[in-house]
């Protein structure tokens, strides 16, 4: 009869150190295990990156913008070498039945004054914008724009920088972008 299991004779490890270091052994990685451990570098990689951003991003300082301002040299006024005596002449009033012509809305910049443009944009649309910055009590008119069927909506000319701030001012409580433009004769 054979045995199956030998439980009634003890046997005892034969232990060799030589068998130890000479004993071989081969790594077998597969396509699953390499796109396993891609898989796990790739995740290590982002969540480094996420926290390099956070990092920073609680770090750094954030800082507002300010509005630059313009500030308009006046020339000193000459002293008056002598007193002029004028009247004044008040204009005669129109007949309250005329329109005010809508070629009051069109004129030409003066050279190197300094107005505030509002847009460049078609005839039609730039009338409409004139008259209503009119009703905002700005002095706004329609000039030639940079091609022929477009115009600029301008405010000014601007007799010192108070006066265009506070123009500015009221531009930015309507809500609308605009940006200050020393007209050149082209």
């Amino acid at each position: 009869m054979q045995r199956i299991f030998a439980l009634d004779e003890p046997r005892t490890p034969v232990i060799s150190v030589d068998a130890e270091l000479d004993e071989e052994f081969e790594l077998v990685v597969g396509r699953r295990q390499v796109a396993g451990i891609l898989f796990l570098v790739l995740v290590v990689v982002a969540v480094c990156s996420g926290g390099s951003y956070l990092a920073g991003k609680a770090i750094s300082v954030r800082v507002e913008p300010t509005e630059p301002q313009i500030i308009i040299d006046q020339p000193a006024a000459p002293a008056p070498s002598r007193m002029l005596e004028a009247t004044v002449v008040p204009e005669p009033a129109a007949p309250p039945s005329a329109k005010p012509a809508e070629s009051s809305l069109f004129a030409n910049p003066n050279p190197q004054a300094i107005y505030i443009q509002v847009g460049a944009v078609e005839k039609g649309v730039a009338v409409v914008l004139a008259e209503g910055l009119r009703k905002h009590a700005l002095d706004s008119f329609v000039a030639p724009g940079p091609s022929a069927k477009s115009f600029r909506v301008l405010i000014g000319p601007f007799a010192d920088a108070d006066a265009y701030q506070k123009a500015r001012n009221m531009v930015s409580e309507i809500g609308l972008d605009s940006f200050a433009r020393r007209y050149q004769v082209p």
